[in-house]
This record gives structure tokens, sequence and C-alpha cells, in this order.
């Protein structure tokens, strides 16, 4: 409806109808608070549900195990064989603390996992730092496919630390960003923080501060602005030394921690090449989870790429910061994918920056869609690819959620290695003994996890590679081995349960005990 003047200069109000404009920025501004708790609602619903019932994988036991030590003991010191940095175990105390825990065996998976539930939380809650850089749609966009990606929802469920690696590389670019904007001392010092916090969570972090230095050094070349911070960087690298440091030496305790955190590379070179590692993949490994189960993401992200290079970006986004981030994707994804050591979990450290340029994408699309009808018809198209993630997360996360058919399961432990802790259960009801029962453990320890972690319950309870060095007295009520070991069949029967696809258990448990067992089910 508009007022309009005649030309003979009389005034009069004339009422007609143009064609409806809407604005975007203004009606996602009044209506972004509603849509992000409904979209945190989605989120919860992923990740928070059913958190116990998949078993654990072996990863997870031993880092829940590498936990117990410090909830019992009050110490900790950095083991570069496979355990990463400190952050998991030091951010798992305050968990543990609030539900009462007071040693190993007062946990439960619960109390691990809920620890990448909140980081993956953290990661939706704090993607709205960049809105004054990529604009309230692009962020928006983010928050939806973070919520709902088939990975980020599956790992955010997973006692491992790429969660948390993954926030705190995205709050370092974040903060970073307002650093550089604002010149503010506070963003740099929380930029160094998480800079420090990402190698205190996991060494191979370095990969990320190449692309990180990569990106930024083709920004530099494609602006013809070269321009270094030099008092910015110093205090940003102080206070990630600082954190770091004084997390890898337990705070203080072991001050051989942070020299023997550098000294790991030795072994993180040769098993990125390849050497002394089963987790050698072709380069194509994570291409094909990017274009199948997060292929919405991928697809959004190429259009969020095609915008920022021939600069057809919203006019509220900042282009040094989108094309900072296109490059550090884009570098990243190449890293990861050129390291032959390749394992599921690490989809994420470059996924998140697929995610994000995935709302770039889409808010280029809507914002083209504010002019005629085959863009705002072509955008609408998107939200059955929306659902249909949805879907596959829903399916990933729970029906699926220790299924080989499952993309990002990998050397899972089967469903069916529940029953065996349930047998045990079963037998330590039925035994005079109760947890007292003594059960060896004989098997390699690739077949062994995360058997120590569901029988931490019972003290009497060891751990045997060979057969030859078990001791033949006292007399076990249990022997859990791999199927090769045969003890006396007069003596024990046995029953056999799946550790993983490829890999048997068996139990063979004492005959009175077994009858006492048989007596309680008639």
């Amino acid at each position: 409806m508009l007022r309009k003047e005649n030309p003979d200069g009389l005034r009069h109000r004339v009422f007609y109808f143009q064609p409806k404009e809407i604005n975007y920025l203004l009606f996602m501004n009044k209506w972004m608070p509603i849509a992000f708790l409904i979209i945190l609602a989605v989120a919860l619903g992923l990740r928070v549900p059913k958190l116990a019932d998949r078993p654990m994988h072996h990863d997870e036991a031993n880092q829940a195990y590498r936990f117990g030590t410090l909830l019992e003991e009050g110490s900790y010191e950095y083991d570069a064989d496979d355990h990463h940095g400190p952050t998991l175990y030091y951010l798992t105390l305050p968990i543990a603390w609030l539900t009462g825990a007071e040693t190993f065996t007062e946990t439960n998976e619960i109390t691990y996992r809920i620890l990448p539930v909140l980081f993956g939380l953290l990661l939706i809650l704090c993607t709205p730092l960049l809105r004054s850089g990529v604009g309230c749609i692009a962020v928006l966009i983010a928050v939806l496919l973070t919520a709902i990606s088939p990975a980020m929802a599956y790992y955010s469920r997973f006692y491992i630390q790429e969660t948390s690696l993954v926030f705190f590389t995205f709050l370092a670019i974040a903060s970073g960003w307002h650093a550089w904007k604002d010149g503010s001392r506070g963003w740099t010092i929380v930029c160094g923080l998480s800079l420090g916090l990402m190698f205190a969570t996991k060494e191979t972090a370095v990969i990320a501060y190449a692309a990180m230095l990569g990106s930024a050094v083709l920004c530099a070349l494609t602006t013809r602005n070269v321009k270094l911070p030099l008092k910015p960087l110093l205090l940003a690298g102080a206070s990630a030394i600082v954190i770091a440091f004084v997390l890898f030496s337990s705070f203080f305790t072991n001050l051989d921690g942070p020299l023997e955190s550098i000294m790991a590379f030795k072994g993180y070179v040769a098993r990125g090449s390849g050497i002394d590692t089963d987790h050698v993949h072709p380069w194509n490994f994570y291409l094909g989870m990017l274009i199948r189960p997060e292929g919405l993401a991928f697809g959004l992200g190429l259009v969020g790429i095609l915008s920022i290079l021939w600069k057809k970006i919203p006019a509220n986004c900042d282009l040094g910061l989108v094309r900072f981030i296109m490059f550090y994707t884009l570098l990243l994804t190449l890293a990861y994918s050129v390291v032959s050591y390749k394992t599921p979990w690490c989809i994420l450290s470059f996924l998140y920056g697929w995610i994000l340029l995935a709302g770039i994408g889409g808010a280029t699309l809507l914002d083209a869609a504010q002019r005629g009808w085959k863009p705002r018809l072509l955008f609408a198209l998107l939200l059955i690819p929306v659902f249909g993630t949805y879907r596959l997360a829903h399916r990933t996360v729970f029906r699926f959620a220790a299924d080989p058919r499952n993309p990002y399961v990998y050397a899972h432990t089967a469903p069916d290695f529940k029953n065996l802790v349930r047998r045990i259960s079963e037998l330590e009801a039925v035994s005079p003994k109760g947890k007292e029962l003594y059960i060896q453990v004989v098997a390699d320890p690739k077949e062994m996890w995360p058997l120590p972690f569901y029988l931490r319950e019972f003290p009497n309870t060891g751990y045997w590679v060979e057969a030859l060095t078990v001791p033949t007295q006292p007399q076990p009520d249990i022997i859990i081995s791999s199927p090769d070991f045969e003890p006396n069949s007069d003596e024990f029967l046995s029953e056999y349960y799946g550790l993983r696809p490829d890999v048997l258990l068996a139990i063979h448990i004492r005959t009175t005990l077994w009858d006492a067992f048989i007596e309680t089910r008639k």
C-alpha cells in the first residue's frame, strides 16, 4: 500500500498491491531465537536419549579406564601411545563429581558420554559468534546442519577427543576473527587459549594449525594485503603455550609431559604414512562420507565455495572471513585425505568447515530466492534433503549405532557383547562369592577391550596375554578367552559371543557355577 501524489499537486491515497518482497533479514532476526531453540531441541533428541545402550567402543573403554586412575588416585601422566592429550580426562572430573562418583566402579557409560554431548551442544550454542561475519541466516543454517549431521550427532555420543577438538578449533577461529576485527586483547587471549586447548586435546591439531596458516597466507595473497599483527600473535601464542604446558605437565607435577607431547610426533608421522598401523585407507575414504551421509552439507558447501569465488555472497557476509573459512576447509580436507592413516571420526575436523560453508551457500540461495519464483522454489526443495538427513542421523545414532553398515561404525563392539556382560551378572547373582568371583581373561589386548571397563566391579579379575603364563591356582570361576583357548571340558562349560564382527570371545564357566545358575532357571 503506497501513498502517491498526482501531477496536479492534489494529494490523494492510492491503494494497490505490489509483489511482496520478504525482508528475510528482519524476519530471521525476529524468529531466530525460536528457530534456534527448536534446532537445539532436535540436537538434544539426537544426542541424549539411550546414551548407555550402545556397547562401549574399545577406544572409549580405554579412555575411561585411564580416567578411572585420575579419579581414584588424583594423578595423571601423559602417555603418547594413542591416548592423546589430557583435556578429555580433566574435563570429565566435574561430571564424575556432580554424579557422586568417587571410584571407577561408580561410573557408567553416561558419566563419560555426557561430555561429548555437552561439547556437541556447545558447538551449536557458540556458532552465533560468527553472526557478524557471515550473517544470521548462514549461522542458522549452519546450526541446523550441525544438529542433524549424522557424523556430528553420532560422535557427540562417543567418549573420544574429536567433538571437543572441533569445538576448540571453532572457538579459535571465531575468537581470532573478533580479535582481528575489533583489535580486542580479550578475544586474542581466548583465541590463544583455544589453540592451546586444541593441542592439549589431540596432538594432531597441528594439521589444523597448518591449514589455518595456509589459509591466512592464501587470503593475504588474494587481497595483496600482507598485514602481520605481531603483538596479538605473540599474545595468542603465549596463551596457547601456557595452557598446553599446564595441562601436559599435569599442573606442574610431570614436567616431562610437554616434551613428550612433542616427541610423540615421531610415532604420529610414522602412522600417518601408514607404518605400524592397521588404519590405512585410500585417499577418497572421507570423500565417500561427505557425498553420502553428509551430502546436504557437502552440496551446500560447494554452493558456498562458488558464491565466494564469484563474490556473490550476501551483503552481510564478510568476504575476508568466508574466504578464510573456504581455504581452511579445503586445505584441511586435502590434508586428511593425503594422510594414509584414517579413521571415520577424523572427518569431524573438516566436516564442520563444510557445514559453515553450507550455511554461506544456503544464505546465498535464500538471498537469490528473494528475486523471482524459480530460485524460491529451488530453495524450498532443499527442505526435502533436510528431513532426509535428519532421518539418516536418527538411524545412524539409534538403530544402526553398532551396525557395520553404518559408515561411522569402525571396529565397534558388537551388540552381542552385552549378552556376555549380562551372563556374567547372572552368574554373579547365583554365586556365594558375588562380585568376588575369580575371573581370568586370557586374550590379546586387541581382543580384550572393552572387557576391563565392564569387569571394573569385579576386583578379582586378572588379565593375561599368553595361556602358558596363567597361574593354575587358585582355580578360576570364569575364564574369558579367545576361541583357541580350551580349558578342561569336564570342569568348564563354554559359550561364545561376538566381540566385533570378525572377533569372537569365549566364556568358560565352572560347571558347579553353571549348575547353580541352571537351578535358578528351572
